[in-house]
């Protein structure tokens, strides 16, 4: 049997297929290098001839969003109780929908928060809360939009979906007014936001650090609040672009139970629409190291003791193991890696390559057995949660607010990585790397050679194949 899912949104756009019991992933920004790419209906067929399905051979195939468009006719979006609409032999699901079934979980309690969704900019839905008892889906409680707003007040470049994740950094340089972050509304979030473009901003204005921090504050008060209609003895399955922050997913953590995945963004939609068109939950082998790219022979102890030695010289090194990570963050397979230990290491990572904001964080990497040495929080595997950092002299993952994003690392979900870890802590008594994404700014991570050619690095490891750089 042949299901297809296509994940057809506005970016970060991607296709999933089950063959005969055989999970495939691709997502467009990765294969063709540009950031949130917006694929069209050409590069979708391309992919099902790459992985040799034919349209005849397609058990069940369903789309999100767009997917209207491709299916030529008229979808009624399905808010109103219908869960899809059949039209020329193609389902398509809404946005939420499809969040919601690519958790792959079996919890019974479900929250989707989205900073867009269904529905376009007016009268759009941007959350969905399912538990046994209801469905409910909320209605112009645009909080992901907030902190974009904050994003156009800075001027930030490039796509909105970015803004976010850069404010969520800037906002722990401020202290949030609580008074006026339960007033802050979606009438009134642009206003405010306009009052800063009229003055002009300046990052390291304490007055506007403070405003960040406010408006972030207000999203958490927002998300807590809603998510008190669920049962806090039961796990809760979270999705939707909003779940990547880390800073509220924290706080969500202190009093719930929260089963959230790496894909949780819009890049894991078409995980959502396949699991809906098999219509059975399935196993991913090899989760979250799913991506369809370039995967190098497999690294030997070899190699991964002298990536070692290197990072205990304070090198920079670029390590591409295996296939790449599913959803925005480097998991230890397309990663920049260098030891937390170096005082000046984050203005010394961005001058020569990232090339970030002044206030962004970078996060780290840590054996899980030894997590609790380090962090405050034991269990992260996917970077999706703030932990308070315990000890001293971890200045490069240190973030003003004494917090870093880390990942918990086991030898069975990455074997190749976490003998890595092992190699550095054995040279340096510290089982921790500072770990950012194989790229630079603007381009998506990397998923070939060619692409892993990031400037500024010492070292570049693809496989057991060394790049030295001079």
């Amino acid at each position: 049997m042949i299901c297809v899912g296509i994940g057809d949104a506005r970016h970060d756009t991607s296709i999933a297929a089950f063959i005969d019991g055989k999970f495939k992933y691709r997502k467009s920004e990765r294969h063709l290098g540009i950031k949130h790419h917006q694929a069209d209906h050409e590069w979708y067929q391309s992919v099902l001839k790459d992985w040799g399905i034919e349209e005849k051979d397609i058990f069940r195939k369903v789309y999100t969003d767009k997917g209207k468009k491709t299916l030529l006719g008229k979808v009624r979006k399905p808010y109103h109780g219908e869960e899809y609409l059949i039209e020329d032999g193609g389902i398509c699901i809404d946005h939420h929908t499809a969040h919601l079934y690519s958790t792959q979980s079996t919890a019974k309690q479900h929250a989707v928060f989205d900073g867009l969704g269904s529905g376009g900019r007016k009268g759009r839905w941007t959350g969905l809360t399912k538990t046994p008892k209801r469905q409910r889906r909320l209605r112009n409680l645009s909080i992901g939009k907030y902190l974009t707003y904050v994003g156009h007040a800075m001027e930030f470049t490039g796509m909105e979906v970015d803004y976010p994740g850069k404010v969520m950094g800037l906002q722990a340089y401020g202290t949030p007014d609580l008074k006026l972050a339960r007033q802050i509304t979606e009438d009134n979030i642009l206003g405010l936001c306009g009052e800063w473009m009229r003055r002009g901003v300046d990052s390291k204005d304490p007055k506007f650090q403070d405003f960040v921090a406010t408006v972030h504050k207000a999203c958490e008060l927002i998300q807590l609040d809603h998510f008190e209609e669920f049962d806090r003895t039961e796990k809760i399955a979270c999705s939707g672009g909003v779940m990547l922050n880390t800073v509220i997913n924290t706080e969500l953590r202190k009093k719930y139970d929260l089963e959230i995945c790496p894909h949780v963004y819009d890049g894991g939609l078409s995980i959502g629409a396949l699991r809906y068109a098999v219509g059975y939950d399935f196993d991913i082998p090899d989760f979250p190291y799913i991506q369809d790219d370039y995967a190098p022979e497999e690294v030997t102890d070899e190699t991964i003791e002298n990536a070692a030695e290197l990072l205990a010289q304070g090198k920079i090194v670029g390590w591409y193991q295996g296939y790449g990570e599913v959803g925005p963050r480097a998991l230890g397979n397309r990663s920049i890696l260098m030891s937390p230990m170096i005082k000046d290491g984050k203005d010394i990572l961005n001058s020569r390559v990232k090339r970030r904001e002044w206030w962004r964080p970078f996060g780290a990497s840590v054996i899980k057995e030894r997590a609790l040495d380090y962090f405050d929080i034991g269990d992260s595997p996917y970077m999706l949660y703030n932990g308070c950092i315990k000890v001293s002299g971890l200045d490069p993952i240190t973030h003003v607010d004494g917090t870093c994003r880390h990942q918990t690392v086991t030898y069975n979900s990455n074997p190749a990585f976490y003998k890595l870890l092992s190699a550095f802590e054995k040279r340096t008594g510290c089982p921790v790397l500072l770990n950012t994404s194989l790229n630079i700014g603007g381009k998506p991570i990397a998923s070939t050679p060619e692409t892993s050619l990031v400037p500024g690095l010492d070292t570049l490891f693809i496989g057991n194949l060394v790049n030295t750089y001079t």
